[in-house]
């Protein structure tokens, strides 16, 4: 079911209580799949300002599958639901048309509180205070709007969010893409999922399900650092690739660096020393902590075209007492995405 839209802003008097008991329309979050929708509604509060609602889940087949910390709800699953309700205040509350491609151009997950990310009996329920920071327009129509959100998760402080969007419309999106490759631009469902390299051994990036493992060919050739291969085996994955996305999307990279990460926090353990999979063994879990991202900065320079390599590379960073690193994507020779994580 849906939640009915509104159509006009409430009084900033008016109390806010988002509701937590449908989710809204799909469509207006960009995905196929009702059980990939987590925004649950969305009500404007004033001049460029909202607030939202998630319902985070205590099952699912990507952002529960981890070992261990299900105990905890995924940070990723909190930046996925504040992506979610951009994508619909852009539409429903700053009406950009249903027919505009979204793409994320940088965003910061900042957890301040990382207990607040304990797992109760119930659903988390995830409550974002959010406010238009920047809009630009072209043609009279939206082309680039960016949002600050301050996050509670069950009534405790969370943290802080940040991202930045273009919007362009679908059309004008298909035709730049066909001009870019001077071809038909190929997508996740139509390009073969088999990997070009040894998969990492999914324990070692704490995921049971090796679709949920995005590295292939890792190689560590220096202390504190990484080299590794974005996976194609993850085109099958219908959480990161929910409908035909043409290019590697922001999420997919941002996993990728938490994965590097995980690899680098652990580094020196035995479970580094091999990171490929076999059918006969199955590593443990690397001792490195929590694992649990308490801070993602990512910026989304190019368009990474799904049927060329990307090659990762991952190295530790200085950040006080956190565990942090910085993984680059390059795609024939140019960067095309920079994620820095802290794990705690």
């Amino acid at each position: 079911m849906e939640a009915p839209l509104l159509d006009a802003p409430v009084s900033p008097t008016t109390p806010v209580a988002p509701a937590y008991d449908r989710t809204v329309s799909r469509a207006l979050v960009h995905r196929w799949a009702l059980s990939e929708v987590f925004l649950t509604d969305s009500i404007a509060t004033g001049e460029g300002t909202f607030t939202a609602a998630a319902q985070l889940p205590l099952s699912h087949g990507y952002f529960r599958d981890h070992v261990p910390g299900r105990d905890f709800h995924d940070p990723l699953l909190v930046l996925e639901s504040c992506r979610q309700a951009v994508t619909y205040a852009s539409h429903l509350h700053e009406e950009v048309p249903r027919d505009t491609t979204f793409m994320v151009t940088s965003w910061t997950l900042d957890i301040t509180d990382p207990e607040a990310l304990r797992c109760g009996e119930r659903p988390g329920e995830l409550r974002m205070e959010a406010q238009v920071t920047d809009r630009a327009r072209r043609g009279g129509r939206l082309r680039r709007l960016a949002f600050a959100m301050d996050l509670t998760l069950d009534g405790r402080t969370l943290g802080h969010l940040t991202m930045d969007t273009n919007c362009t419309p679908t059309d004008q999106y298909h035709a730049l893409r066909r001009m870019q490759r001077g071809t038909t631009v190929p997508t996740a469902f139509t390009l073969p999922a088999d990997p070009d390299g040894t998969p990492v051994a999914p324990a070692l990036v704490r995921r049971l399900d090796p679709l949920n493992s995005v590295l292939d060919a890792v190689v560590h050739p220096d202390p504190g650092t990484l080299t590794a291969r974005l996976s194609a085996r993850t085109y099958r994955n219908r959480s990161m690739y929910d409908h035909p996305y043409d290019h590697v999307p922001a999420m997919v990279f941002s996993e990728a660096a938490r994965q590097c990460a995980l690899l680098l926090a652990a580094e020196g353990t035995s479970t580094t020393e091999d990171t490929s999979t076999t059918e006969d063994t199955v590593p443990s879990t690397p001792e490195a902590g929590s694992g649990r991202v308490l801070r993602l900065h990512g910026r989304f320079l190019k368009f990474a075209e799904l049927d060329e390599h990307v090659r990762l590379t991952a190295a530790r960073e200085e950040d006080g007492s956190r565990q942090a690193f910085r993984m680059s994507a390059v795609q024939q020779d140019e960067t095309v995405a920079e994620v820095r994580v802290a794990l705690g």
